[in-house]
């Protein structure tokens, strides 16, 4: 059987400089590594090495680490140092993470403030130095949540503490994020290793509906669940269903009793505060397939949906799996990336479909993308178009970026395509680079590529459906 490290003692090179204590699952310390790094270091107490899941559970954390790595949730997530198994009076599984050291977890910031304001919630007005800092943790979270959702990795465990953030005044954003506690996250489209043989980990007054009701599996719509009552305390002050009594806590949960809140001061343009309270009780709802995802609640609060109309999930036609809260393409293993999307692209034609850039623009209540390959993709609410949900189309979608650009109506109601800022590759419309929205007509094409050298990667037509 394992024995606990103490303060000294070396392990494979790294020497425990600290114990933070025991958990329910691992035993955790501070340590040096044997490149001279300090890391977070955890000795796991389950899974131990004699249960029939734990190499399937070893294989899972490194397709996570993977995904991780390989995608833009490596900006908001802990970095995975190193991961081994070792004998120190039995054998266990060890892994290091990068120590984080600044800032303060959600948490320690939701105590001081109510310390602050003499052990009360908050409530609206907030003073307004604090609701503009809380409206930005507000958009730094949801965009890291997003970023880990866009590689259908659930969090499943999501709470303040588990949310650290660091003032970094050399990012726009103010802040970074840094998501910690993911041993037991899921992978939305595999069967967890421990499925079956224990529960999900999840937080008393912060467990989704899913989390507590038998056979039901947390996902990404458990997460967004999750991020509603966190986002309620951010922007409302207050936990709307806190109880000591868990049992009472499932009863409001699942009796759906939270009243849509009133926020703690004015949104910034061009989000609105309307909208933005709506979403956050849309959040809660018991139904996880009623609830929105979490690119939406992301794009509520940064005003960047202003006009849309709630967005149910998309199906596509002739695609292998339906793109929703929680199931999404599948996502591909390093051997199916047949380039990154920093790859060079070698030069080819672009192909300007006939016909496209001309008459009137598309109204219709449905849109159609067709590959070449003969796959057809019909949308018909505000969808963002990646890599992972291009992969249908063929491995050219490895140059996408996660999110290349969105399909949406304008204003006047007719569809139009907007590319994201900073992707790696050109957003083009008949071959043409765009930075700005653009209004959609029958068989226009939308690719990647790089203009000025006549390449373009992975030509979707525009077809009104």
């Amino acid at each position: 059987m394992a024995k606990k490290l103490k303060e000294g003692d070396v392990l494979n090179g790294y020497r425990i400089t600290k114990v933070f204590g025991p958990g329910a699952m691992a035993i955790s310390y501070a340590a040096e590594s044997p490149a001279g790094e300090r890391v977070f270091f955890k000795q796991y107490k389950s899974p131990s090495v004699t249960v029939e899941w734990y190499r399937p559970f070893v294989k899972y954390q490194k397709e996570m680490h993977r995904r991780i790595t390989e995608s833009p949730a490596r900006n908001y997530c802990v970095r995975t140092v190193d991961a081994f198994e070792a004998v120190w009076g039995g054998r266990s599984y060890y892994q290091a993470f990068e120590l984080i050291e600044t800032g303060h977890d959600m948490g320690e910031y939701f105590e001081n403030e109510r310390a602050e304001n003499g052990g009360r919630p908050l409530s609206a007005p907030f003073n307004p130095r604090l609701w503009e800092r809380h409206v930005i943790w507000a958009k730094v979270f949801m965009s890291g949540i997003n970023a880990l959702h866009q590689i259908q990795i659930a969090h499943s465990d999501l709470k303040p503490d588990n949310a650290f953030l660091i003032e970094d005044p050399s990012i726009s954003a103010g802040y970074q994020l840094k998501l910690i506690d993911m041993d037991f996250s899921v992978l939305t489209d595999q069967t967890a290793p421990w499925h079956g043989h224990q529960g999900y980990v999840g937080t008393d007054n912060y467990r989704s509906p899913e989390h507590f009701t038998p056979g039901a599996t947390p996902g990404l719509a458990s997460d967004v669940f999750t991020c509603g009552l966190i986002l309620y305390e951010l922007l409302a002050g207050r936990h709307p269903y806190w109880s000591d009594d868990q049992a009472q806590y499932a009863e409001k949960v699942r009796a759906y009793s939270a009243p849509v809140p009133e926020l703690g001061g004015t949104m910034p343009a061009p989000a609105d505060n309307a909208e933005v309270a709506a979403i956050l009780h849309r959040c809660l709802n018991p139904d996880p397939t009623a609830r929105p995802t979490a690119v939406e609640v992301r794009d509520v609060l940064t005003g960047r949906s202003r006009g849309a109309a709630p967005i149910p999930a998309p199906v596509a036609t002739g695609a292998t799996e339906p793109v929703g809260d929680d199931v999404t393409a599948p996502f591909p293993d390093a051997a199916a990336l047949e380039a990154p999307v920093s790859e060079p692209i070698a030069p080819e034609p672009i192909a300007v479909a006939a016909g496209g850039a001309g008459g009137a623009a598309l109204t219709s209540a449905r849109i159609q993308l067709a590959g070449e390959s003969g796959v057809m993709l019909n949308l018909g609410v505000r969808t963002p178009l990646g890599k992972h949900i291009c992969r249908q189309f063929g491995p050219d979608s490895s140059f996408w970026d996660t999110e290349q650009c969105v399909l949406e109506r304008g204003p006047e109601g007719a569809w139009q395509v907007v590319p994201r800022p900073g992707t790696t590759n050109e957003t083009l419309l008949n071959g043409e680079p765009i930075d700005g929205p653009r209004s959609l007509h029958d068989g226009d094409t939308i690719a990647v590529g790089r203009a000025a050298k006549g390449i373009s990667k992975l030509p979707l037509t525009v077809r009104a459906a």
